[in-house]
């Protein structure tokens, strides 16, 4: 099976952060009022507010810094551990686990991006492919590996500030970048000549990394993008096409994306629930109230994107379940559901364990298990610990995520899930079509 997975992938410098950490870069004149999200991180003041914001509201976001000595500075007062990041770089590691051969944009690879990468995904490199190694190897310019700091918060830590304070009400993570690779979703000339010339040989593309895209920039790059899936689907129909939202710098951006993939035959789009209330924000729906959005707010928005941009699939993962809402006729629901819960079981025993291959933890999350036993009342068969709802053209399937008391990786868990997910899909629709 080989997949494309575009666009970014960079390393992520990751921070277990603590009151101790911050308490220091603190201005004494800080206060519940000022803590708030920024636009962009052009001072150190700016990322304390970010990080500050994400920590009271147990909220997660990714924002971009806006010079590489502001970058410095950041990656001077912590202290990071590098892993893989980019939503391409770990799906495709996926991937390769799983046994697919995943072929990867990577146009800023050098020696520790090669190092995490996993040897069975392939970079084109001269009309053929190539291991990670080789590419770093034959780099020709002098572009540094992008990097992303990564802020891991866990719920219970206390935050005080002056006469302020606050506790984190759950584990999530703050993300600043700065990338010009990524943010300009750079594609090497090798990489866009070697899938156009062998799409056919491709069952599936995952694409992602246009919420990085730059306020000032994204009116021209994200044609350019689509033009390309476009010129993919043409040549290859059956190319199954899953692309993931992410935490976009404007609400303007994604809804240009989502004006433009209406107009391409799309056919799965995934996010997390903070990049759902962004979408129904879009759509005039308000799912964002004084508590935690309900599984059937969460639905109904997905429901009302799916018909806004025509796709087939729009999948929704949380912290306590994974949701999708398929049309007839892509996969049955029994197919549909199975992958949900190898996409389930993928992210917990990661979270857990810090490897895919591990057995993830057994208990499940109470929310999402009440939110598949409310699905059941209302006429969805139970499957497993989740359900599914056939009504309307549409099948509704929901599967509770597991319960991971002390993650070890709380990053890259949505995308772990989704190329789990991806996979086993991409599975389901090669075996319905029989031999060719």
């Amino acid at each position: 099976m080989n997949v494309i997975c575009a666009y970014a992938v960079n390393l992520d410098a990751v921070c277990n952060v603590n009151a101790r950490q911050l308490l220091p870069l603190l201005p004494p004149e800080l206060s519940s009022e000022k803590i708030g999200l920024k636009g962009s991180i052009a001072r150190m003041e700016d990322l304390v507010s970010s990080l500050l914001y994400c920590m009271r509201e147990g909220s997660g976001a990714e924002i971009l810094i806006d010079s590489p000595a502001l970058a410095s500075r950041i990656e001077q007062a912590f202290t990071w551990q590098m892993r893989l990041g980019g939503n391409a770089g770990i799906m495709a590691n996926v991937l390769a686990d799983l046994g697919a051969m995943p072929v990867l944009n990577a146009p800023a690879i050098g020696p520790r991006l090669a190092a995490i990468l996993r040897p069975e995904v392939r970079l084109p490199l001269s009309g053929s492919l190539a291991e990670p190694g080789r590419m770093a190897q034959a780099k020709k310019d002098d572009r540094p590996e992008p990097v992303h700091y990564v802020f891991q918060f866990k719920r219970g830590e206390e935050i005080q500030h002056g006469r302020d304070g606050f506790i984190v009400p759950q584990d999530n993570r703050f993300i600043a970048s700065y990338d010009p690779v990524n943010t300009a979703l750079l594609s090497s000339p090798d990489f866009d000549s070697y899938c156009l010339n062998h799409i056919s040989v491709f069952s599936g593309a995952m694409v992602s990394g246009f919420h990085l895209l730059p306020l000032q920039d994204y009116g021209k790059i994200l044609p350019e993008k689509i033009n390309q899936l476009r010129s993919w689907k043409k040549r290859n129909p059956n190319l199954f096409i899953h692309l993931e939202l992410g935490s976009f710098q404007s609400p303007r951006i994604m809804s240009h994306l989502l004006d433009l993939i209406s107009e391409v035959s799309i056919d799965s789009l995934g996010m997390n629930e903070d990049e759902l209330d962004a979408a129904a924000g879009l759509l005039n729906l308000s799912i964002k109230a004084n508590t935690p959005a309900s599984w059937q707010e969460r639905v109904l928005a997905a429901e009302l994107l799916q018909d806004k941009t025509g796709i087939t699939r729009v999948s929704v993962h949380t912290r306590e379940y994974i949701i999708s809402t398929m049309r007839d006729g892509l996969l049955s629901a029994r197919d549909e559901i199975l992958a949900l819960q190898s996409g389930v079981d993928a992210a917990a025993s990661l979270a857990a364990c810090g490897s895919i291959r591990e057995a993830p933890p057994e208990e499940f999350n109470d929310k999402g298990l009440a939110a598949a036993a409310d699905l059941r009342r209302l006429g969805a068969v139970g499957f497993g610990r989740g359900a599914i709802l056939q009504s309307g053209g549409r099948i509704l399937s929901l599967v509770p995520a597991r319960q991971v008391s002390c993650p070890m990786i709380t990053v890259g868990l949505g995308d772990t899930a989704t190329a789990s997910i991806f996979f086993c899909e991409l599975e389901a629709i090669r075996k319905n079509a029989g031999p060719v």
